[in-house]
């Protein structure tokens, strides 16, 4: 028996992973467990009649509570969340910016950050950026920058790694008490329509019935507990307003973060999200907005891959065309420094190559084992490489 409940534990890991992507709004408009073809309502723009961005801001002046529904990995969501954010921004007074993307444990980090005690790659070592959100960070740098520049307050929303993995391993009845005291103040789980929603996506990858329950109390964590920091905020701050940054799942309909916001402060608040024709499920909000995709800068590739243990970052192996392996690095390899910063863990590492561009030039220093001689240290210096071209 606990070999299947070990098992099924990680089935449910898995799953809930996959869930988070579908989220962010990546659902195929094909039913392939049912074997139809879902015909999405056709929606027509009137491009005369419909309000610009900031002709919408301006009618929003007085809102005090915005949703801009988010695909993680789309340019496009997150510039929009900025247009969003420069028109409240226009009135600053009370502002704040709640984002799923950090863990409420590490509020302060980010207030210290806000404030200039730390940098932004202290910022993102101790929020464990890399580890519990992993998204590029360049893709929600503006937003953050902008926020700091104007002394706006963000708030971090989500709840904890650790508290939604227990939950997936053993339910919140059978939580420990001290996990128990991070649960959000009140669940809902009366919103059927919402758990069909869930149950559909779950469906799509699982069929171990078993494992529902617990993939439901995660999402609900997940709902319950950004809907409370929320509503906390609008409480504690009677003429503040928020503009809540998330996932589309949790924003679409209602049913994720903003009904738990408006059962626990009463007001309803606006949701804005830009419109993906890829997406049956994630295409409601009180606001949708046609927008083109952008994409991100290249980055430069060194072509590796990495291993992090025993206190340090290896190279494992190499892909194909690699300048690394090219300049002399090796399988086993430990990464000390790069351009003179030094590497002791993975988030070392993405924060050095953060911003370089292919074809810029880096220095990685390395510590070698020799069996004969001891170890030894190199420097070798080579451009970095860009996306690999398509095959075919």
């Amino acid at each position: 028996m606990k070999k299947q409940h070990s098992m099924t534990t990680a089935a449910l890991a898995a799953l809930i992973g996959t869930m988070v992507g579908l989220a962010a709004g990546t659902m195929s408009s094909t039913n392939a467990a049912a074997g139809e073809i879902v015909v999405m309502t056709p929606i027509v723009v009137e491009p005369a009649k419909s309000a610009t961005l900031p002709e919408l801001m301006t009618k929003l002046r007085s809102e005090r509570l915005i949703y801009v529904g988010e695909t993680h990995t789309a340019f496009a969501d997150h510039l929009l969340q900025l247009e969003v954010l420069r028109g409240m921004a226009a009135r600053p007074d009370g502002l704040a910016v709640g984002v799923e993307w950090f863990q409420s444990r590490y509020q302060p980090v980010l207030d210290d950050f806000l404030a200039g005690k730390i940098d932004e790659a202290e910022l993102l070592r101790r929020t464990e950026y890399y580890d519990r959100w992993r998204f590029d960070y360049r893709l929600y740098r503006p937003i953050i920058q902008f926020a700091k520049e104007k002394g706006i307050p963000i708030i971090a929303l989500n709840a904890s790694r650790e508290l939604t993995s227990e939950i997936q391993r053993v339910g919140i009845n059978d939580l420990a008490e001290d996990m128990k005291k991070q649960l959000p103040d009140g669940y809902d789980f009366e919103d059927k329509d919402y758990e069909g929603q869930l149950r559909e996506m779950f469906n799509l990858h699982q069929r171990d019935e078993s494992l529902f329950q617990r993939f439901l109390e995660v999402q609900l964590t997940w709902d319950e507990s950004m809907a409370q920091r929320v509503a906390d905020y609008l409480k504690a701050n009677p003429d503040g307003r928020i503009l809540v940054l998330a996932g589309k799942g949790h924003v679409s309909g209602r049913s994720g973060i903003p009904n738990r916001v408006t059962r626990r402060t009463g007001i309803q608040g606006t949701t804005i999200a830009t419109f993906n024709p890829a997406s049956r499920m994630f295409n409601s909000a009180d606001f949708l907005v046609l927008a083109n995709d952008q994409v991100l800068p290249a980055v430069g590739l060194m072509r590796v891959l990495l291993d992090e243990r025993n206190g340090g970052v290896f190279v494992k192996g190499f892909s194909e065309d690699s300048p690394a392996e090219t300049a002399g690095i090796e399988e086993g390899d430990q990464i000390l420094a790069i351009n003179g910063d030094p590497i002791e863990h993975y988030t070392d590492l993405k924060i050095a190559m953060l911003d370089q561009p292919p074809g810029g030039e880096i220095s990685v220093t390395v510590r070698r084992e020799r069996l004969i001689g001891g170890d030894i240290n190199e420097t070798v210096t080579f451009a970095l490489a860009g996306a690999s071209p398509p095959h075919g």
